[in-house]
């Protein structure tokens, strides 16, 4: 990376003005960015259950529908009515609104099949036509509670919506509706729900959200760098790197058309914390080192900030391969702005330090005030971990098995209704509509015959109505509405001339059977009605009588609800229809039902490829696949709380929260990958492995503490949102990063001191030099990496100086190589000095490779140090890596070559 620093370096001026030009053009597609709370931004490419929803729609109509209602304690009074009408005429005038139905315009089927009656008819209302329009109202199953309350304290208006509207006309729409209701100073209360109303609700909350949270996120990112550094220039350029950054982003999303969606809406607030604990690292560097140029500053910091951008990316990255597209999108722009971020930091950040005048950064002595406190802390804990980490394991084994419990507790439910808070508008709305009325939201049954015509017949049309009995019985279903219930009216009206019949004391008389309990003659007088006026009945039935359409009316809008009631459908269905008949519950709520179902999946999948892809990084970066594993156990940790939280505090698992487990592993291993990476320089020059992990918090404890309390206040800025589940989103989130914090400084150091992390390479690494397989014999043609490998298999001895290192007549199967010092070998008769061997240079090898006993003496003439190669060594090195071990040999080989012909 040096490399990079110096050819940017050069001309730093000239690259920074590069870099903003490309910035400036990328950003500016952010005038193109769009909203999107449609379900189709959750659709799963070939899903079953969503193309069967599309092809319902295409047989019979949407079934999305918008309610407005009118409460009042007793709405059938003459100045209720008359409000009700003009609301109805002002809702069914607004243009993309196909109509508007309540009792106010309302056909009476049952009085006038063909001509369609209205049942409240037109001219004033008095008390008299107030209470004829009541009986007729109670007495057909078709409008209660589809349009008027059981109790008589509610009236609705069902506003059906014209097909193909664009996502600029429902706004339009629902903002004419919301109007209407603000504006109504009638009888009574006005209210509005429904699908189309939640969808541009949202989109109004996500965009006020983000003009929410990124100057919020700004200020709290403000706070932590001025705490920390004290410096203006540390606080204004940090901040506009990060901000170019994720300008970039968010304009790259426009010109590519990629909307900002409920999963996504978090992207941007998340990017300009991550980004600001990269750049709190490069700070530091810039600030606290002696060389601030670009070069230097990615020689300090380039690596570690680059390892973590990767781990942060494999975090959300894992979420790419996620079946559910809103979240694997998200997974895909984080990664790309995690890219931006971390480039901006790293060279933008880097080269704005170099051209700008130099100033040092003071470092004020612990217990002076300002950070030498976070210093000195942040090293006590990390002692206090070492020094006590059974009582540490102790703690973070309660912890785990505490978080284990809660977080079997932990239920999968998406509800959208649930996504916005329990005081808002939009929930009001919905439950005094379901307490007064039929729920608002529909869920469409479809029973398929197995040939034409199947629904003329008398069987097939109990069977249905049977059905529809049922599905009211179920918790949260108000009513339901089919084809039958039509057929009834008509009956009705066919046999009693559409007269209500009132007794004596003006109650209504029982009215005639159904149908179907008469002669069967009468089926196809009605079938002919229905003939008659095909486009009445379409959405009820097909053109060939194949499939009908139940529609129920219900209060439940979660996902795990739902599921339940298809499933009790399907169940009585399987049951109670013969073979051949599919009945097949659809429509909104059961897409996101199926989706739902996803999550769990997702999650354990995104987790699994987040864990194996750090937990690799981690241990190629040490060599070790125990020193990887250890410090993964620090960062599962925070994971396993969120999940336990979430299960005690009784969260469900949703679109949002299913995202935190992977992106939390990615950003919390972050301060591991800068510690663990600070301690693979100081673990070189360290006496004793405590006083190298106690040495590595005292440098790196102020960018880790800082870095966790940016990410935690950019978190806490999402508790403001005005959807409850990116509130939940952000304390879940902000309390994970403060557990990783915790960990990191005391389980960390805890774990590492329990493992070698001090192997032979550390001790041996700065004796071999920078480029051991060139300079050294027997690792000619190793390469670096191979080097290392076969070092590591070996083990370091050290002989002070007049110490014999080899004995003449002793049995030899060692063979050395000197790393420091200088050895003599000296001849057994006189001991005079054959030869003096020097840093590279080997000696033993015949004794290894033939098991004879050693024919001269080697006495260490200074402190000699030497890495011993025995067989074990040789073997493992077959085993493990043959072909390093073929040129390990050919090496050894040449040297006994060298050493006899220099002999001869």
């Amino acid at each position: 990376m040096r490399r990079i620093g110096e050819s940017l370096g050069r001309r730093p001026r000239l690259s920074l003005a590069v870099m903003a030009l490309a910035t400036a053009f990328v950003a500016a597609g952010v005038v193109r960015l769009r909203f999107d709370s449609s379900l189709e931004s959750l659709a799963v490419p070939g899903d079953p259950v969503q193309e069967f929803q599309r092809r319902t729609e295409r047989i019979f109509g949407s079934e999305e529908i918008g309610v407005v209602a009118l409460v009042a304690p007793d709405v059938f009074r003459p100045e209720v009515l008359e409000a009700l009408r003009r609301v109805t005429g002002r809702v069914g005038a607004i243009d993309g609104v196909r109509r508007a139905l309540s009792v106010a315009n309302a056909p009476d089927l049952a009085a006038d099949v063909l001509g369609m009656t209205p049942l409240m008819t037109r001219g004033r209302v008095d008390q008299a036509t107030a209470r004829h329009l009541q009986e007729r109202v109670r007495a057909n199953p078709l409008y209660v509670p589809n349009l008027a309350g059981r109790d008589g304290r509610a009236l609705a208006i069902n506003v059906f919506f014209d097909s193909g509207l664009s996502a600029d006309d429902e706004e339009r729409i629902d903002r004419a509706i919301e109007a209407i209701v603000s504006g109504y100073d009638g009888p009574g209360d006005l209210y509005y729900t429904g699908m189309s109303h939640l969808r541009v609700r949202a989109v109004r909350m996500m965009r006020a959200d983000l003009l929410r949270f990124l100057p919020l996120s700004l200020l709290g990112m403000m706070v932590v760098l001025w705490c920390a550094f004290r410096s203006v220039r540390a606080l204004v350029l940090p901040l506009a790197t990060i901000g170019a950054g994720v300008l970039a982003l968010l304009g790259l999303m426009g010109w590519l058309g990629e909307p900002i969606t409920l999963s996504t809406l978090v992207l941007p607030s998340l990017l300009l914390v991550i980004g600001g604990s990269y750049s709190i690292h490069v700070t530091a560097a810039a600030l606290g080192g002696e060389d601030p140029s670009l070069a230097a500053i990615l020689d300090r910091v380039g690596l570690p900030v680059v390892i973590s951008a990767l781990t942060t990316a494999v975090g959300f990255g894992s979420l790419a391969f996620h079946s559910i597209p809103a979240i694997s999108r998200l997974g895909v722009f984080a990664v790309v702005g995690i890219a931006l971020v971390a480039a901006g930091s790293l060279l933008g950040l880097g080269l704005a330090f170099q051209v700008l005048p130099r100033r040092r950064m003071r470092r004020p002595r612990a217990g002076s005030g300002g950070r030498g406190y976070i210093d000195e802390w942040a090293t006590r804990l990390a002692a206090a971990g070492v020094d006590r980490r059974r009582a540490v394991f102790a703690m973070a084994l309660v912890a785990g098995a505490l978080a284990v419990t809660g977080a079997a507790r932990i239920r999968i439910d998406t509800d959208i209704l649930e996504a916005f808070r329990p005081a808002s508008d939009i929930r009001r709305a919905h439950e005094a509509i379901s307490r007064t009325l039929a729920g608002p939201n529909p869920l469409v049954i479809v029973v398929t015959a197995p040939e034409p015509g199947y629904f003329k017949s008398l069987v097939a049309l109990r069977r249905v109505k049977d059905l529809q009995e049922f599905i009211e019985e179920l918790d949260g279903v108000d009513t339901t509405i089919s084809l039958i219930d039509y057929l009834e009216e008509l009956d009705l009206g066919l046999q009693a001339g559409g007269d209500v019949v009132l007794d004596e004391r003006g109650r209504p008389v029982e009215p005639p059977p159904p149908f179907w309990q008469t002669p069967p003659g009468k089926v196809p007088v009605v079938f002919n009605t229905i003939t008659a006026a095909r486009g009445t009945f379409s959405g009820l039935i097909d053109e060939e009588m194949r499939r009908l359409r139940i529609t129920a009316r219900t209060s439940v809008s979660g996902s795990r609800e739902t599921a339940k009631l298809a499933g009790d459908i399907r169940a009585y269905a399987e049951a109670m229809f013969p073979k051949g008949v599919e009945v097949t519950p659809t429509g909104n709520l059961v897409v996101v039902s199926s989706i739902a179902d996803r999550l769990l999946s997702g999650q354990i999948e995104s987790l699994a490829v987040a864990f194996g892809v750090i937990f690799a990084v981690l241990a190629v970066l040490f060599l070790s696949f125990r020193v990887g594993l250890a410090a993964m156990i620090p960062n599962m940790l925070p994971v396993l709380v969120f999940f336990g939280v979430m299960g005690w505090a009784g969260i469900d698992l949703n679109l949002v929260t299913s995202i935190i487990g992977a992106v939390a592993l990615g950003i919390a291993v972050d301060d591991t990958i800068h510690y663990m990476a600070r301690l693979n320089r100081i673990v070189k020059n360290a006496g004793d492995q405590r006083s190298a992990l106690i040495d590595t918090m005292a440098v790196v404890g102020r960018p880790v503490v800082a870095t966790s309390f940016t990410l935690t206040a950019g978190f806490l800025v999402m508790v403001v949102s005005g959807f409850w589940i990116i509130s939940a989103f952000g304390w879940l989130s902000a309390m994970t990063m403060l557990v990783a914090l915790a960990t990191n400084l005391v389980l960390l150091p805890a774990v590492l001191a329990t493992v070698p992390v001090i192997s032979v390479w550390d001790l041996v690494a700065f004796r071999l030099g920078e480029r051991p397989h060139r300079t050294i014999p027997l690792f000619d043609g190793l390469g670096p990496v191979g080097v290392r490998m076969v070092v590591l298999l070996g083990r370091v001895r050290t002989f002070a100086a007049g110490e014999r290192i080899v004995r003449t007549g002793d049995p030899g199967s060692e063979m050395y190589l000197v790393l420091g010092g200088r050895a003599e070998v000296r001849a057994p008769e006189d001991g005079r000095v054959i030869a003096t061997a020097r840093r590279g240079d080997v000696f033993g090898e015949m004794a290894l490779l033939r098991h004879t006993r050693r024919i001269a003496d080697v006495v260490a003439c200074e402190d000699v140090e030497v890495l011993v190669i025995d067989e074990e060594f040789l073997r493992r090195l077959r085993v493990r890596y043959p072909r390093l071990a073929a040129k390990f040999f050919l090496n050894i080989a040449r040297i006994l070559s060298d050493r006899l012909e220099k002999q001869g």
